[in-house]
């Protein structure tokens, strides 16, 4: 059986004639590129073409100091040749992803031979015009998948761990786990073929290895796109190299200090929270979805009393199955949200807000006006009687809230932080409540700014996205039919004024949702909590329209935007 030319797989060479193609093979040279390293730069010399024979690389344009990746490139991609055929430097940068086998050739060698073979400029000539009429630069016909290497610092126990997001990884599509005592080969090239053969074959390759500086360690980090550490609630160790740009895996739930000692000694990307004594497999499935793209992020407006029909909407979500894995929100928002960050049930949601607002009345403790309406003293009480010290980088279900800083007029995003008093700063109506002082900060309701922040999720990571707005329009509900508008109260003419200014970026946010749904809750006052069980129940109808609008399939369609990802796993050593 004739051997196949390494060309082959090259729809730009490919076509050409069989004596050509041996032409071109006589001239080249094998070269090996290993993951990270770079090919060439942006501005170098055109001196060399090269043929992708194994790995895969991306395209970099660098642009005022900031990179974009423009393509990425796997076997049978050619490289350089226009800049050969042209005499103009690279046009672009060119980085291995993974470890790469390439055919280089001599730009002065390719231009002697095209002198020398009329047969090899006419088939080049007619390859680049059909490239053309193509499109462009012919690209890999397969979707290119992305490396996570997964590492465990020492002395951490990671069986259970590697087994739960083993079975994550298998539930969102066809698995292989491989650990070092199954790779083939005794070179990190024979493992790069393997792992390009189990790339092909599988939607997740799952890598383990350990962070004790091995070869195998190196090849998989060095594959990564994305490496996630395992770790205890502890600081980082002395003495171990932790990549920059790094997931956080946390195996119990650390302290504030704890996370703020990993982001001052290491570029985090992320951190997860995974206790692995508690809710392991809920947690590993959370994150296996975060790391492929396919994570649900549920965004809640504020809107006082009205913002109860999130817990409504939370409900029929539930019940559908759909698993929350990051929130946000703003003001009444980011109180709702926080509940549900921790994991509580609906039914207990609806128990502590009637105990703790409709009954108790927090936001009644009014005071002669200096700094605001109220005290917000009796607010603060019920935000430590729920959360008490519990910082936002504790929560296995990531939150982020917002507020706006009345010094700077600045949005500020809260992903850190006590939920006392990140949630008290987003619920802060200026006027009615007194602005909270934080270092050189004076904040207020994030709704001034941002009252449904889609934008911050959407920018955080790719994943479907449900927005609930409850404040989505002023309408006419309370306009008398002879004397016109009935005037409001003043915590009322206060909380609607605060969202006035924050209007139009809602719109824009509500069309970067993939599933808006706006509860018909426009004629409940915005300090109505008496109505607490007829709000929620507007939320849940809300919801219920939502499904049957085909709100199930779009999340689908936008969890198959998330690229197959192979991770590696690294056991301790």
């Amino acid at each position: 059986m004739p051997h196949e030319s390494p060309l082959a797989a090259s729809p730009l060479l490919s076509a050409l004639a069989p004596s050509v193609q041996d032409e071109l093979l006589a001239a080249a040279e094998t070269t090996r590129l290993p993951a990270q390293d770079w090919l060439f730069r942006e501005g170098e010399p055109g001196d060399r073409l090269f043929v992708v024979r194994a790995g895969r690389l991306r395209v970099v344009a660098e642009e005022d100091g900031r990179s974009r990746v423009l393509r990425l490139l796997g076997p049978g991609a050619v490289l350089g040749e226009l800049a050969v055929l042209t005499g103009a430097p690279r046009s672009a940068s060119v980085q291995a992803v993974r470890d790469a086998e390439l055919l280089e050739i001599d730009g002065e060698r390719f231009q002697a031979l095209l002198r020398q073979s009329p047969e090899l400029g006419a088939g080049l000539a007619t390859a680049l015009a059909a490239q053309i009429q193509r499109g462009g630069t012919v690209e890999p016909a397969e979707a290119p998948t992305a490396v996570v290497a997964i590492a465990a610092v020492e002395g951490v126990a990671d069986d259970q761990a590697w087994d739960e997001l083993s079975r994550a990884f298998a539930a969102l599509g066809d698995t292989v786990p491989l650990e070092e005592s199954d790779a083939e080969g005794a070179e990190a090239w024979d493992w790069g073929r393997q792992l390009a053969e189990l790339e092909n074959e599988h939607d997740y390759v799952l890598l383990r290895a350990g962070l004790d500086g091995s070869e195998w360690a190196r090849f998989c980090r060095r594959q990564a796109d994305r490496v996630v550490v395992l770790t205890p609630a502890a600081q980082p160790p002395g003495g171990v190299e932790t990549p920059d740009g790094c997931d956080v895996l946390f195996l119990e739930p650390p302290t504030t200090e704890d996370v703020a000692a990993w982001s001052s000694r290491v570029d985090v990307w992320a951190h997860h929270v995974v206790p692995v004594d508690t809710e392991l497999p809920a947690a590993a499935g959370r994150v296996a979805r975060r790391l492929t793209g396919q994570s649900l992020g549920l965004v809640l407006s504020g809107g006082g009393a009205r913002a109860f029909s999130h817990i409504g909407v939370l409900e029929v979500l539930e019940g559908e199955g759909l698993e929350i894995d990051r929130l946000g929100g703003c003001s009444m928002g980011a109180f709702i949200g926080a509940m549900a960050a921790l994991g509580w049930k609906p039914e207990t949601m609806v128990d502590v807000c009637r105990r703790e607002l409709a009954q108790r009345a927090p936001f009644s403790d009014y005071t002669i006006p200096r700094h605001a309406l109220i005290r917000a003293r009796r607010a603060a009480s019920l935000l430590r009687r729920m959360f008490g010290e519990l910082a936002l980088e504790q929560l296995a279900r990531p939150l982020y809230t917002v507020s706006a800083d009345l010094l700077s007029s600045r949005m500020v995003i809260h992903r850190t932080g006590s939920i006392v008093d990140t949630v008290g700063a987003s619920m802060a109506i200026p006027g009615l409540a007194p602005p909270v002082s934080r270092e050189s900060q004076l904040l207020v309701d994030g709704g001034v700014l941002n009252n449904l922040p889609v934008d911050v999720m959407v920018s955080d990571e790719p994943g479907p996205v449900v927005a609930v707005d409850v404040m989505r329009r002023l309408d006419s509900a309370g306009v008398h039919v002879e004397r016109g508008p009935l005037l409001p109260t003043i915590v009322e003419t206060l909380s609607r004024a605060t969202v006035l200014g924050s209007a139009e970026r809602a719109e824009a946010n509500r069309a970067l949702a993939h599933v808006l749904i706006a509860p018909d809750v426009q004629d409940v006052p915005l300090r109505g909590f008496r109505n607490l069980d007829r709000v929620v129940d507007a939320g849940r109808r809300a919801a219920e329209q939502a499904l049957a609008d085909g709100a199930l399939e779009k999340i689908e369609a936008a969890r198959r935007h998330g690229a197959p990802v192979t991770i590696a796993a690294a056991a301790p050593s």
